[in-house]
């Protein structure tokens, strides 16, 4: 019996092509729940078929199962390496089958569950940060004009006066960085990437785009930035602006929390396909353990009572959304008192795909 037959009797509706252009074209219809794929077809093959999928942001969380007669381990082994739900081999038994469909879309109804769970969390997180964060540098602002209301004209002295300005200046600053910080969160909380602003666009010019804008801060902090020349035609694809966004924060962090002899930041290009990895190495106070812990939880961040710097819990829940708002991850390394790493990890474009 066919495999459209058998799925049929179970009750499932099926859609074939007969090969992986036409399987592509059938997706531009319709998305369906679960792809069941050979790897050897005419034309293009099951892996570029996955890679294609795993590049459209519609796609890229479809379950995707291979029936093939290639019964290597090594196949098995690469197949499970770029993210596959099963590998079934030929003749197929429809025991096997049938289950390999239900634990596989099971799988997905967990995750979007947990997605759901994720975005319960961040709700609940940028509440809390509202309560606290931003009662720091109002609190700030109206102290110093409280002071300035309070002063006559016999009174006032000009350094004071300055100061005063600096500081709620300084204060003003930080609010406006962290309501543009919440209206961003809160705008990509209610919906997907839009199809109009995803591009294909090489990976290095980002960093260089974004080092550029740092320039003058970069060099009042007395720091230099080295992008190193690895897989420089390495391209993503993605939202441009919104992965920029994550990046010059990324950044902006490494320079606000650097030590008094911090010289270097380090901007470099990884190729783990399908991703491709933004890294950032610098030589700043780096993370405490404890506090590393909590960064690295999904929407969870360090003690509130107890940060120094307000608006950087929001700013990095707002980079592991980026992340995941493109299928991406976001990884954290650091020695406290030594440095910290980053890597933001973002779908590799279709040509670099193909180019490997």
């Amino acid at each position: 019996m066919a495999i459209c037959e058998i799925l049929e009797s179970y009750d499932y509706t099926t859609y074939s092509a007969g090969d992986g252009f036409a399987a592509l074209a059938e997706l531009e219809k319709q998305i369906p729940d679960i792809i069941l794929c050979d790897i050897m077809m005419p034309g293009m093959d099951g892996y570029t078929l996955l890679q294609h999928t795993r590049a459209d942001q519609a796609l890229r969380t479809l379950p995707f199962i291979f029936l093939t007669a290639r019964t290597s381990p090594e196949d098995q082994k690469k197949a499970k390496g770029i993210g596959i739900e099963d590998y079934l081999t030929k003749p197929i038994d429809e025991s096997h089958l049938i289950a390999a469909i239900q634990n596989a879309l099971r799988r997905r109804d967990i995750m979007q569950e947990d997605t759901q769970r994720q975005m319960d969390a961040l709700r609940n997180e940028i509440v809390g940060m509202l309560q606290h964060e931003f009662r720091t540098p109002l609190t700030f602002i109206l102290g110093y004009a409280e002071y300035l209301q309070d002063t006559t004209e016999e009174t006032i002295d000009l350094d004071d006066l300055r100061t005063s300005a600096a500081a709620i200046l300084t204060g003003g600053h930080r609010l406006q960085r962290m309501i543009e910080t919440f209206l961003l969160l809160a705008d990509l909380q209610r919906r997907d990437l839009d199809p109009q602003n995803v591009h294909t666009r090489n990976a290095r010019t980002i960093w260089r785009e974004v080092a550029e804008n740092y320039r003058r801060d970069l060099a009042e902090a007395g720091l230099t930035v080295t992008i190193l020349p690895d897989n420089q035609f390495a391209s993503v694809v993605g939202d441009p602006e919104l992965v920029g966004e994550a990046l010059r924060r990324l950044l902006d962090n490494a320079i606000r929390y650097r030590r008094p002899e911090s010289k270097q930041i380090t901007l470099s290009i990884l190729k783990e396909l399908p991703y491709i990895g933004f890294c950032i190495q610098d030589d700043s106070q780096g993370i405490p353990p404890e506090t590393l812990k909590i960064l690295t939880r999904p929407f969870e961040q360090a003690d509130r009572e107890n940060r120094t710097e307000p608006g950087a819990g929001l700013s990095m829940t707002l980079i592991q959304h980026v992340a995941r708002l493109h299928g991406g991850t976001l990884e954290i390394e650091s020695v406290y008192q030594q440095g910290t790493t980053c890597r933001l990890w973002i779908p590799a474009a279709p040509e670099t795909l193909d180019a490997n």
